[in-house]
């Protein structure tokens, strides 16, 4: 694949001409790893609102290069083929945003054999779990968070591991800049300003036995765990070959490729309608010209026709003055009556 090399000076006009995320499709690497590349070489970024300021004709500040940096002066980046979600090492955008975050967050991704400094979440969430006792009515076994908890359901058993795993999702979600939040009692992982539904889940499994005259139905434990992403898209990832504490860096970069998605669709939503609104305004403008027009046009015609009538009799006692002139038969009152008084008149009428 094609390859191209950036000065240092060159990256920076690259980012400042063209958002990370559009240059992302551009070449093979994500916006969060061209972002990590400019920090390293201390190459000021766009702040948020950037590039719709720059749509809408705003003024922004732009940072000058810093000329003490002394590192790396050259960064090699690779183009992507004509299927841009494909990149150099033939592997998928999800699995190349997989290995990143995996080689950016390390040991942050290894969930551990005991609860070490648990996030508050993960605490109000133990204490609710091991006070219950297992449901003994539809999910036979089971316990489950409380209203304004973490949305966990998974039997007695599996508690200990279920909320190991969930605290190394939460700190390594806030390791990348996303976080994980209750809001009226659902549980939401925020990734790129969008709420994401989340749960965990024990697998049951179904039975249905006779009792009395009716089928009832209830369901065990079956002792796979499961992650689920319950919003667009919807998701699962559960205990399989991998077991899930090993799918951890997939979730997280799912969760990021979904949230850029959003992200980019409020954009064009925000770009969609202001444009709407702009091309309302613009209406608007025009409405109020063509009234504007109209109404100035007719006082023109009103003048206008004034003027025509104040001509025409004028015309018409100069006509009268002059055959009376001429017929000697010009009175007093023609010349300095009511005839003078009219043309006085109609002199005073003017545009």
């Amino acid at each position: 694949m094609e390859k191209q090399t950036f000065t240092r000076k060159e990256l920076y006009d690259l980012v400042w001409s063209e958002s990370l995320l559009s240059l992302s499709k551009k070449y093979n690497i994500s916006d969060v790893g061209l972002r990590k590349i400019c920090i390293r070489m201390s190459i000021p970024l766009t702040q948020n609102g950037h590039w719709q300021k720059i749509q809408f004709g705003k003024k922004v500040d732009k940072p000058s290069l810093q000329v003490t940096y002394t590192g790396d002066q050259e960064i090699t980046l690779t183009l992507r083929s004509g299927d841009t979600n494909e990149v150099a090492d033939g592997l998928s955008h999800l699995k190349t945003l997989q290995k990143e975050i995996e080689t950016d967050l390390k040991s942050k991704l290894i969930v551990p054999e005991k609860l070490t400094n648990p996030d508050k979440l993960i605490v109000a969430a133990k204490n609710s779990l091991m006070s219950q006792k297992p449901d003994d009515y539809l999910y036979k076994g089971t316990v489950s968070c409380l209203r304004d908890e973490l949305d966990i359901r998974v039997a007695r058993s599996n508690v200990g591991r279920t909320l190991r795993f969930m605290d190394t999702l939460i700190k390594a979600l806030r390791a990348r800049g996303h976080d994980v939040q209750i809001k009226n009692s659902t549980t939401y992982a925020i990734v790129e300003e969008h709420d994401f539904k989340i749960l965990f889940r024990e697998k049951m499994k179904k039975e249905v036995y006779k009792d009395g005259n009716w089928d009832r139905t209830v369901y065990h434990p079956g002792g796979i765990l499961s992650f689920q992403l319950n919003d667009y898209p919807t998701k699962e990832w559960k205990d399989g070959k991998l077991p899930i504490e090993a799918q951890l860096s997939k979730i997280i970069a799912q969760l990021e490729l979904a949230g850029k998605e959003w992200k980019e669709r409020r954009i064009q939503w925000k770009k969609d309608e202001e444009e709407r609104k702009e091309k309302e305004r613009l209406q608007h403008e025009f409405e109020m010209r063509q009234e504007k027009d109209l109404t100035e046009f007719k006082e023109i015609l009103q003048k206008a026709s004034r003027w025509h009538k104040a001509v025409n009799l004028r015309n018409y006692i100069d006509a009268v003055e002059q055959k009376a002139i001429a017929t000697n038969d010009i009175q007093k009152n023609l010349k300095t009556g009511c005839c003078g008084h009219v043309k006085r008149r109609t002199g005073m009428i003017h545009l």
